[in-house]
């Protein structure tokens, strides 16, 4: 633990630029809980990833804001980056990952059917921070396979989706997400066979999975959040979005 401590207090030292990965190990939750907001109010040193627009906000922090940067559910592999960028805002931040937390933790959707919805958004937002965490976090943990998310990725509607793989529910999932991004709505077929599909709660659970990873996507996308070391990437031909010259 000493180690990795010695690694984050001398972040700045010249050596970093010659091993970034090294000198990155350290986060907020390498830190046992009771030093976490120390780290987070500026007592220990803390380098923010560079961003070409939104910086991501150092030390120190109000109380509000350092608790909010030091709050997740995520071992392993967590959206720091994103938390810190959210810094920026003292209300805003806080209510995002508040909202976050809900979608992700306290529905009853099932977890494969909630991270189709994600990662099929993220990618037709071309958003490669929200599709890489969440392949990265929760594809092998949900069961889908790499050809699954490939196919989630890279379809061009949900046609295209192989009937072996998909069944008729996950299916429509992608037609739902498909409909709210081109269309802001979805189709009266489609709101029927959700109902039926599903428990009324469930249904809105699905949307808002879909609709409020449409508002991570256009903030993360706009203000450039660094991605996160060890998080998937996306493969050519997709990539980031961004508005041509």
């Amino acid at each position: 633990m000493w180690n990795r401590f010695l690694f984050f207090v001398f972040d700045s030292i010249p050596e970093r630029a010659l091993y970034p990965q090294l000198f990155r190990v350290i986060t907020v939750e390498t830190f046992p809980r009771p030093l976490q907001t120390w780290a987070m109010t500026g007592a220990a040193f803390l380098s923010p990833a560079p961003s070409a627009r939104l910086p991501l906000r150092p030390p120190p922090y109000e109380p509000e804001v350092a608790a909010a940067i030091q709050s997740t559910a995520f071992k392993g592999l967590s959206p720091l980056n994103l938390r810190l960028a959210l810094a920026n805002h003292s209300k805003l931040g806080p209510a995002f990952q508040a909202m976050a937390h809900v979608v992700l933790f306290q529905c009853a959707l099932p977890e494969r059917d909630r991270e189709i919805a994600i990662i099929r958004t993220g990618a037709l937002t071309r958003s490669e921070y929200e599709w890489g965490m969440h392949v990265s976090i929760y594809a092998e943990k949900c069961g889908l396979d790499a050809v699954q998310v490939r196919e989630l990725t890279e379809s061009d509607d949900w046609h295209a989706l192989s009937p072996t793989r998909w069944t008729d529910k996950e299916r429509l999932i992608v037609r739902m997400v498909d409909e709210l991004h081109r269309h802001s709505t979805v189709s009266d077929q489609t709101w029927q066979s959700l109902c039926a599909g599903w428990p009324q709660a469930q249904v809105i659970e699905l949307i808002f999975a879909s609709s409020f990873y449409h508002m991570a996507a256009f903030f993360l996308n706009s203000a450039a959040v660094p991605l996160e070391p060890g998080a998937e990437r996306f493969s050519a031909p997709l990539a980031q979005a961004k508005v041509a010259a």
